[in-house]
């Protein structure tokens, strides 16, 4: 069939949709192709049949087609927030959050997070120590706010959205995690996140350390503690992180000790949302965030 290079044709796009309901298996994948190519623009014509239509064949490659347009738009937001805003983490879970929940603005999540930074910042004082840092943190987080582990509920999907952490008080531990990491952020202290498989465990990093020295040794040597968002802030050594890999039967690496990249937390977030659909039985759901993921490294 025809390959339409004019994307932005009305016309070209309204003849692709004439083809959604083609019994032939290779035209639809062929139209399919192509609304996905236009992306967004063909959205508000396949809405229009998607309501229209009382045909369920049509309304369900529709709804196929819908998706995967909005998933791939997803893919490519945090693909440029990759190269054009790493550093704010909060914008990329934003956007995850907001493609959920469409209803969620970038403005609700600040506020709330502003709150909750402004009520620890109050009870900072000078010349704390970083034991004494993260002591406060965790009374506000933990005590005052209330935050902690949905352990009757770890694999809802839900948990992994920080709009139903602060409005809810539980999540998992990439959520939690999350959570603990900006508010740090905020209070500018030097506290990053470990790409540890499964969880999301943080470290509090000497503040002379070189964070571009190349040498894994030299950041471990950096690192005065681990912080386990999850357990109410519970401060580890390296022999916990150790004892914890253990556990979980994982080969001992240096890259679980040392400071990862926001796009390494996000890339956890995506893949927390994967896996909770996964334990849905939703497999379908599962390879899409996790495709999402994929792409976000390899790109």
């Amino acid at each position: 069939m025809e390959t339409f290079k004019d994307n932005n044709t009305p016309q070209k796009i309204q003849a692709l949709i004439k083809l959604i309901d083609d019994p032939d298996e290779n035209i639809y994948s062929e139209v399919k192709q192509q609304l996905l190519l236009l992306g967004p623009v063909a959205l508000p014509y396949l809405e229009k049949i998607w309501n229209d239509t009382m045909n369920s064949w049509i309304v369900q490659r529709v709804e196929e087609i819908i998706e995967d347009i909005k998933f791939n738009e997803l893919a490519k937001e945090l693909i440029n927030w990759k190269y054009r805003n790493q550093e704010d983490l909060l914008y990329a879970v934003y956007l995850i959050n907001h493609f959920q929940y469409s209803e969620v603005t970038l403005e609700y999540l600040e506020k709330k997070l502003e709150q909750i930074k402004k009520d620890i910042w109050i009870e900072f004082a000078e010349d704390l120590t970083a034991p004494e840092e993260i002591e406060i943190i965790n009374y506000i987080l933990y005590n005052v706010y209330e935050f902690a582990p949905n352990i009757a509920n770890y694999h809802s999907v839900q948990n992994n959205y920080l709009h139903y952490v602060l409005e809810n008080k539980k999540g998992n531990s990439v959520s939690l995690g999350i959570l603990y990491l900006i508010i740090a952020q905020k209070l500018k202290l030097p506290i990053f996140a470990v790409n540890i498989p499964y969880y999301l465990i943080l470290t509090y990093i000497d503040n002379f350390a070189n964070l571009f020295d190349a040498s894994s040794n030299s950041l471990q040597e950096a690192t005065l503690f681990y912080i386990n968002p999850f357990s109410k802030g519970n401060l580890l050594q390296k022999n916990d992180i150790r004892e914890f890999l253990n556990q979980m039967n994982i080969e001992e690496s240096d890259q679980y000790y040392i400071p990862c990249s926001n796009v390494d937390v996000i890339e956890k977030l995506l893949m927390s949302i994967a896996n909770s659909y996964a334990q849905q039985g939703n497999s379908v759901m599962y390879k899409k965030y996790k495709d999402i993921a994929v792409r976000l490294k390899a790109e």
